[in-house]
């Protein structure tokens, strides 16, 4: 917005030059750190191996890949900016049709593919909302940002990543000779450009672990990697992790989480690993726990929703009205 308003007002100063490139770097600062974050994660690590740990040990890699990384995403910010403003001062209409007819093709992928169902344990009408709303999200916040972490399965996915970074620089030159730009708008998109494909194409793929870069052309659905928890866990725990999960996405496979799950129960509970807790057991479908420790699990259940009501701050009325059902019901 700050960009169109500049383009439209035509009188430009150097300060609110350098308030644009600093708002772009402080969101490449916090598009590093989303991504940084997750993969130096030790949990992380051990339940996707073949996707974290891309980040290299080697301390002046390290640094050189933050740097790309901030880069990155100020570059596609600034480029991706620019060419929407260039579209809206043409129409903003052009702009909404760009935008609705690209998000069109992302979700109808998605569906296509089985993969449109997001992670969140929500089911029913609004999970179906929900699920949409996640996707919308998602994908605007990585058009304009590129946020590294998006390329993982269970968000946009690798190939769809790249695909997609590479056609938003393309994107910003129509955009450009739609809106008649100049001998200057030519350069500057030009220039954004050629040192977005430099950052990431010749250093941070260059500083990056090489075993991780197969994960930008990753056709591997969110669908596939969330059963791959429980299909291809090393441990209990990491198999087990899949309940925190939307069943609908890994339904295909509920017997067989099912069937291990009853196997096991017995020892969990003699053992009581770490995961083995009241919230882990809370979750876990009744069909799923075997018929002699049902009644024990259904205690641990209730446990787990009278600590989460009492966490909850209820208003007076509606304290003295539930006091009131409560009472009624024991007469």
């Amino acid at each position: 917005m700050q960009i169109y308003v500049l383009l439209k007002v035509r009188n430009v100063s150097s300060a609110t030059v350098g308030s644009v490139l600093v708002s772009a770097l402080t969101t490449g600062l916090a598009s590093k750190n989303i991504s940084w974050d997750f993969d130096v994660d030790p949990v992380k690590r051990k339940m996707a191996p073949d996707f974290y740990g891309y980040i290299p040990n080697d301390s002046t890699k390290r640094a050189g890949l933050k740097v790309c990384m901030v880069l990155n995403s100020a570059l596609l910010l600034l480029v991706r900016s620019f060419g929407v403003a260039m579209l809206m001062l043409v129409s903003k209409k052009y702009f909404f049709i760009y935008w609705a007819g690209d998000m069109a093709l992302y979700l109808l992928l998605k569906v296509t593919r089985g993969d449109f169902h997001y992670w969140v344990p929500i089911g029913g009408a609004f999970g179906l909302l929900v699920s949409l709303m996640m996707r919308v999200i998602m994908k605007t916040i990585t058009d304009f940002t590129g946020v590294i972490h998006s390329r993982h399965p269970i968000e946009l996915g690798g190939i769809y990543w790249t695909v997609n970074m590479f056609m938003a620089l393309v994107a910003s030159f129509v955009s450009v000779w739609i809106g008649g730009g100049g001998d200057t708008e030519w350069l500057l998109v030009g220039t954004l450009s050629a040192a977005w494909v430099t950052s990431f194409g010749l250093i941070l793929l260059n500083m990056m672990k090489k075993e991780y870069r197969g994960t930008f052309l990753s056709t591997k659905t969110g669908k596939q990697e969330i059963m791959d928890l429980f299909l291809k866990g090393e441990d209990d725990a990491t198999k087990m992790k899949v309940l925190n999960k939307n069943k609908l996405v890994w339904v295909s496979i509920y017997l067989q989480v099912k069937d291990f799950a009853l196997a096991n129960w017995s020892r969990w509970t003699e053992e009581q690993p770490y995961f083995f807790t009241a919230n882990f057991i809370a979750r876990v479908p009744p069909d799923m726990i075997p018929v002699d420790f049902q009644d024990e699990a259904e205690s641990v259940r209730d446990s787990v929703r009278k600590k989460i009501v009492r966490s909850v701050k209820v208003s007076p009325e509606l304290e003295a009205a539930a006091g009131d059902e409560e009472n009624g019901a024991a007469a």
